[in-house]
């Protein structure tokens, strides 16, 4: 139970803690799933291999390397049991993950689920993703390492060039995962034809994040043929529903109206973040759709914001990560975070 305001009101119970875009769909979006709704009686494609052409033409790629997937989730998925399946057929006795923490919590859900070890290495001091770190912990049974960028929790990114040189001395026979899923928040975006000339490089996006379409559950993974043929091998049927396939060519074509949403965003965290700061917190800078507080601090203010009705997403000791919502829930964190101030 919220405490009460003054007056008797309770607190309105909001949700920062699952980066979900504050907007609902695009208005385009919405009246094509509004025109899907008489035919959810009938099955989507097989295997999403329109959805796929769509992408790829977006993109500028040919569709053979692109997977479609429930959420980038679901794609990591299928990069994980492919690892898997290679590692076995090359002996290797305990396959691993490798990646940054804290990180999506997803993960090491993941790794469980087909086996794998997770390993993780720390993050450096300023919330950024530590590549000279990262290499020097794959050993022989590292079969994946995870670099997101911009990072979750922490709203970091990784430098194009030192992304491009870590990825060309991973080992051969480790295949590397980069995590876009808020690329779209960023103000710069990686050249993503150039990442993926590597050929054990797949790039993970997501229509669940800038798009604001989590609930359909569509991502999608690019990389080389080769490795993009193994993936598509474990796309399930009909995983990919009527409405996501509405969905995304409408949403790809409304380049203008995301870029205007992705303006208020980053104003919205921008306003938060020096709230905050003139507050007296610390907040990491971010390129996402998030702001991180981090340690002991950080862990406080997530506690004491959730006491009030505000629920934000704890990352153990390291810190709180706060989604950026729209300008009422800003307020109400730090209305929230004053009243707190003025009880102790």
């Amino acid at each position: 139970m919220s405490p009460p305001l003054a007056g008797g009101a309770s607190w309105p119970r909001i949700r920062l803690d699952l980066n979900e875009s504050a907007y609902p769909p695009l208005p385009s979006v919405a009246a094509a799933l509004q025109n899907e709704i008489l035919d959810a009686h009938r099955y989507p494609d097989f295997l999403p291999d329109r959805t796929r052409g769509q992408i790829a033409c977006h993109l500028g790629l040919v569709p053979e390397r692109v997977t479609v997937g429930a959420g980038a989730t679901g794609v990591a998925l299928a990069a994980l049991q492919c690892a898997v399946r290679r590692a076995t057929a090359a002996g290797v006795a305990a396959p691993a993950l490798l990646t940054s923490t804290p990180t999506f919590d997803g993960y090491p859900i993941l790794a469980r689920m087909v086996g794998m070890r997770f390993d993780a290495v720390d993050l450096a001091d300023d919330g950024a993703v530590d590549l000279d770190r990262l290499l020097a912990a794959i050993t022989p049974e590292t079969v994946v390492v995870v670099i997101c960028s911009p990072h979750n929790p922490t709203g970091s990114v990784v430098n194009e060039g030192d992304l491009n040189r870590f990825l060309g001395a991973v080992p051969p026979h480790v295949t590397s995962i980069v995590d876009e899923a808020y690329v779209e928040f960023g103000e710069t975006t990686p050249d993503l034809h150039r990442l993926i000339r590597n050929p054990r490089v797949v790039v993970l996006r997501t229509f669940s994040k800038a798009y604001g379409l989590a609930a359909l559950r569509v991502g999608y993974g690019i990389g080389s043929t080769e490795l993009i043929t193994d993936l598509r091998a474990h796309e399930v049927p009909f995983a990919v529903g009527r409405a996501a396939m509405a969905a995304v060519p409408v949403a790809v074509d409304a380049e203008l109206e995301l870029a205007q949403r992705v303006r208020s965003m980053r104003g919205e965290r921008d306003r938060m973040v020096d709230m905050l700061a003139h507050m007296g917190f610390r907040v990491l800078p971010s390129h996402a759709n998030f702001v991180f507080l981090p340690g002991a601090e950080g862990v406080s203010v997530g506690r004491m914001l959730c006491g009030l009705g505000v629920a934000v997403k704890a990352c153990g000791t390291a810190g709180t990560r706060i989604t950026v919502g729209d300008r009422s829930s800003t307020d109400q964190v730090i209305r929230a975070l004053r009243l707190t101030s003025r009880s102790a």
